[in-house]
């Protein structure tokens, strides 16, 4: 029989590897009472810890204040009056020569797009004031004797967190402590219990103005689930999946799809959590009579660190054809989605928008829509020389039939819709939008291009011009009239001018006429 302090481990075990803990049954007594007591404390303590918000509130707040404050109380301890001077000038220079140091390499980073996307100058300017006072502290540790070095010493990490937690408040990449832990916030959706479509959208909506629908719950649902790369073979994560309201339903309707992909680094579940769409899609829903699109979280990267091109390639394995293939034909086969291209929609934001600007004008079949955030001008890791070499095996023609401005010229013609969006303050996605939306008008797209203000480069430019674009594809889906489909101006959406230029020429791959 199995000891029962090493019951103990193995339960607490369990409630510490979960990322949505609940409590275990209530035993009435004994030392399964104490168990379930501690488990639970545990387990309570564990997700309150990992649910900490560190986009924002009191724990980025809370680092910057101790940060400060040890710099304040290292230059201003008592010492004799010959050190008083040192004590005080070492940490303003170490100040000033971390800003410049900050402000310099990460000005370097965005000046020349190091990274293939605009860091943005808010970004610039969090960590020059982030390695300002981290070397304030060095220089003040090295300067300092006694209680003021020690303070300073034990100091320093906590000032490289500040900096980095004050760099992630700009990007919104990290929402909670967990996320930036690598702890899913989301646990198994059991997808087989939906019951299958009944209906279309029109006689869903038609029911709603007649008052006949079926009851429906007040949110939508978001859990994680495993799509099997059954054709592809690609090792992907698990997907992140959204089922509004209707779909929970007992009579659902055939409803839209939407593939989203995040960024790189990234991870299905930053989509909802960093950029907040399930709230989005919760709002749309309840003014919609519970209908909205399902959308579908899936990893283009198979780990944070690679990134894949969304292509084919025996570097990452067959992520396209995962998308494409894998994806679709578990959307359609598992939940009760409409077959029709035109309810289908991909979008996503920075490397999963330029994946959606590769893979949505390549396959008309499946989308019927696009939306893109922050997107690059086309595939981006390395050279182009090395990218043809590692991905493409040396075909410079396989690659170009990747580019997105030359995958909408060898189409010629298509009636899809395309969304694009950037931060406002992300003048190189700024420029993308400048070379690709005017070549995607002049084949027939519907074409809309917006910025967002108080933007850059980040999940809160995503967040508002997902929110901005959902009316539009939601009256393109058939989910309302089309009175519903137009993006209108605000303090915080600025509408782009596009026009489709005849000669389909005015840009190159560097974006300049």
């Amino acid at each position: 029989m199995m000891p029962a302090r090493r019951h103990f481990i193995l339960l607490d075990d369990v409630a510490s590897s979960a990322a949505e803990l609940s409590c275990f049954p209530v035993r009435r007594s004994g030392f399964g009472r104490h168990v379930h007591r501690e488990v639970c404390m545990r387990a309570q303590w564990l997700r309150w810890t990992l649910g900490l918000r560190i986009d924002s509130g009191w724990v980025p707040m809370t680092l910057a204040v101790a940060t400060c404050a040890a710099v304040v109380i290292v230059a201003t301890t008592r010492v004799a009056v010959r050190r008083r001077l040192r004590a005080v000038a070492a940490p303003c220079a170490g100040a000033a020569g971390g800003f410049a140091l900050g402000f310099a390499v990460t000005w370097l980073l965005d000046r020349f797009t190091v990274f293939g996307v605009s860091l943005g100058m808010k970004v610039v300017w969090a960590a020059a004031a982030g390695t300002a006072l981290v070397g304030a502290l060095v220089a003040a540790s090295i300067a300092s004797s006694g209680v003021a070095r020690t303070i300073a010493a034990v100091m320093v990490p906590v000032g490289i967190l500040s900096c980095a937690a004050n760099i992630n408040v700009v990007y919104g990449e990290y929402p909670t402590l967990g996320s930036a832990l690598g702890v899913s916030a989301f646990s198994g959706l059991d997808v087989a219990a939906l019951r299958p479509a009944t209906m279309t959208v029109g006689q869903w909506r038609r029911m709603a103005r007649d008052g006949d629908l079926p009851r429906v719950p007040g949110h939508g649902r978001v859990g994680s689930v495993d799509i099997p790369a059954t054709s592809s073979g690609f090792h992907a994560r698990e997907a992140v999946v959204y089922l509004p309201p209707a779909a929970l339903s007992d009579r659902p309707p055939r409803l839209p799809v939407m593939l989203m992909l995040s960024g790189q680094p990234g991870s299905p579940d930053r989509t909802f959590l960093a950029g907040g769409l399930s709230d989005v899609l919760d709002s749309y829903a309840a003014a919609h009579h519970g209908l909205a699109p399902i959308v579908i979280s899936a990893d283009q990267l198979g780990n944070p660190l690679h990134n894949t091109l969304c292509v084919d390639s025996a570097r990452y394995g067959n992520v396209e054809t995962y998308l494409t293939r894998d994806v679709t034909d578990w959307a359609k086969s598992r939940l009760p989605v409409s077959h029709d291209a035109r309810q289908w929609a991909i979008g996503g934001f920075s490397q999963g928008g330029t994946c959606t600007v590769q893979l949505g004008p390549s396959h008309p079949d499946l989308y019927g829509s696009m939306l893109t955030v922050g997107s690059e001008l086309g595939p981006h890791n390395g050279s182009e020389r090395s990218m043809i070499r590692e991905f493409f095996d040396g075909d410079a023609a396989a690659y170009r039939r990747h580019v997105p401005i030359d995958i909408m010229r060898a189409r010629g013609r298509s009636d899809q819709m395309l969304i694009m969006a950037s931060g406002a303050m992300d003048a190189e996605s700024i420029r993308n939008i400048g070379a690709i939306a005017p070549v995607a008008k002049s084949i027939g797209m519907d074409v809309t291009a917006f910025t967002v203000a108080d933007t850059g480069h980040d999940w809160h430019a995503v967040r508002q011009a997902f929110e901005a674009g959902l009316g539009r594809l939601g009256a393109r889906m058939g989910l309302a009239d089309e009175a519903e489909g137009r993006i209108v101006p605000s303090t915080h959406i600025h509408i782009m001018a596009v026009t489709a230029d005849p000669h389909d020429m005015a840009y190159d791959m560097e974006g300049k006429r």
